[in-house]
């Protein structure tokens, strides 16, 4: 559901065409939980697969947002919402699991339904660790795989692979609170719930500390 698989080609810029209509549809539905991790943010703040830029509408002014967005036709619509915005910022091409930062460089990372779909997600969780600022932090609004065993569970494991295909990369089972968790961060705190989505419904949201 995220947009770090894509990297050029007629598949990327389809779903650079798609994207749109399906964020401002999640953004819809997850408003709150946006609105209550990213409203206090300050600092540096590197997105990670920020796709249209949804998310620049939640955050504070006065911080400087550095979108890290491995699909090139979503370049220009980053640039105008950031202008439109009024941030400061600078929009990368890149992959997550070799985020082009030094390390200790931002205060915040995000990434929101973006684990999904990285290729390597522990390769990318390392790599927020490393560009975070000591006692920074990493906040993460993500579907996840619903519980092993149960109906939804089943599902999203047969339907994985056409999913993975239609939604460049996006995996409905990932486990990726427990990733999270097994990263290295100091501490983290989640909360679960879900969303009115085929297959996606289970979420979690929240915070990971780096020491």
């Amino acid at each position: 559901m995220g947009s770090m698989g894509a990297k050029g080609g007629l598949r990327a810029r389809f779903f650079a065409a798609l994207l749109p209509t399906l964020s401002q549809g999640h953004a819809h539905v997850s408003e709150p939980w946006r609105r209550r991790l990213l409203g206090d943010l300050a600092g540096t703040v590197l997105e990670i697969g920020p796709g249209t830029g949804v998310n620049l509408a939640y955050l504070p002014d006065g911080v400087y947002w550095i979108g890290l967005e491995p699909n090139p036709y979503f370049h220009p619509h980053l640039r105008r919402a950031l202008s439109l915005r009024g941030l400061s910022g600078d929009v990368l091409l890149g992959q997550a699991e070799a985020i082009p930062l030094p390390e200790g460089s931002v205060e915040a990372v995000v990434a929101t339904l973006v684990l999904c779909s990285v290729e390597d997600p522990r390769r990318a969780l390392a790599e927020i660790l490393r560009v975070l600022k000591p006692e920074g932090r990493f906040v993460f609004l993500e579907h996840v795989a619903a519980p092993r065993g149960s109906g939804p569970r089943w599902a999203q494991d047969l339907l994985c692979p056409l999913w993975a295909f239609l939604g460049d990369g996006c995996h409905p089972n990932r486990e990726t609170l427990a990733l999270i968790r097994e990263a290295g961060f100091a501490r983290v705190e989640a909360a679960s719930f879900a969303l009115p989505l085929p297959l996606v419904a289970p979420h979690v949201a929240g915070v990971a500390w780096k020491e």
